[in-house]
């Protein structure tokens, strides 16, 4: 596969509150030194760095893909009670059209305004209502297929599979090969998921699932997750187990590390090729509120 095939599908940015590091546009800017010509913004339950994201590519050149790495409610999405999810599943969301991009926003809106609890959530149903135009991917390992595989419930994975190909159609769902060499659970996990995905004839897609640009950019990454928890550096490092290399990576060593599966590196550019949107700007669809008798909406 030529390096410039390959697309990043699984990206965040500073938009993921205190969870990474990079602006929208550095990530544009460093796909760009890597020669690619599509990049996906996804960061965590919010889309507040799509515009900024959208514009970025346009002044580079470069595709623009508005995704979103959604947290999924155990239950329903109204449920707010102690420890309901203390294990949040997530799954990645990839806006191919405007319909997509608006169930997206509906999506992202909804995990806010009604499913808030600690995290903005939504649930099956919900998903299941606004699953046109968008194609999914099972996410990294606290997505709910790798977890319930991390469980060796391997039956209800299967099942999983199959719901998730009813709701956003066989075409439009990919299990998700995260390119983490370091990280002993990740790569037990690709291998499950590969050995699942022969099972139920289900597609692979390659991600990198990054947080940051540089491996060098690990410490301030720690530095975000210690305000976030309102913890010390120190404190973080006694107690964290997982030092796994987060960064954007390059499409040279994703590439060589997934060799064997090369229909799932293929199918990221497949993903991308896929993807027919255009942000419409400088057009403003605020709602018109009628303003009592000599008044504007200015005053």
């Amino acid at each position: 596969m030529n390096p410039q095939d390959f697309v990043h599908l699984h990206v965040h940015s500073h938009y993921s509150l205190l969870e990474a590091l990079p602006s929208p546009k550095a990530l544009v800017q460093r796909a760009k030194e890597q020669g690619m010509s599509a990049i996906a913004l996804s960061d965590n339950g919010a889309m507040y760095g799509a515009v900024e994201f959208y514009q970025a590519c346009e002044k580079e050149e470069i595709k623009p893909i508005i995704a979103l790495d959604m947290y999924l409610a155990q239950n329903r999405m109204t449920d707010k009670r102690p420890r309901v999810d203390d294990k949040q599943h997530r799954i990645v969301l990839i806006a191919l059209n405007d319909t997509g991009y608006k169930n997206l926003m509906k999506i992202s809106s909804a995990g806010f305004l009604e499913g808030f609890y600690y995290k903005p959530r939504i649930d099956k149903e919900f998903l299941r209502e606004h699953s046109e135009g968008l194609v999914a991917l099972s996410g990294n390992m606290r997505g709910e297929i790798p977890a319930t595989i991390s469980v060796h419930n391997e039956p209800k994975a299967r099942e999983l599979v199959l719901e998730y190909q009813e709701i956003f159609g066989k075409e439009n769902f990919f299990l998700e090969l995260v390119h983490r060499p370091d990280n002993d659970q990740q790569v037990d996990m690709n291998e499950a998921l590969k050995k699942l995905a022969r099972e139920t004839d289900c597609q692979m897609v390659v991600t990198k699932d990054s947080f940051y640009l540089d491996p060098d950019d690990r410490e301030g990454y720690e530095a975000q997750l210690c305000i976030m928890r309102g913890r010390t550096l120190e404190e973080f490092r006694q107690t964290n187990t997982n030092d796994s290399d987060l960064s954007f990576g390059t499409p040279e060593e994703i590439i060589e590390y997934f060799k064997d599966v090369p229909e799932a590196l293929e199918n990221t550019k497949k993903i991308a090729d896929w993807v027919d949107f255009t942000m419409d700007l400088g057009h403003n669809y605020l709602p018109i509120f009628p303003m009592p008798e000599g008044k504007t909406d200015e005053a």
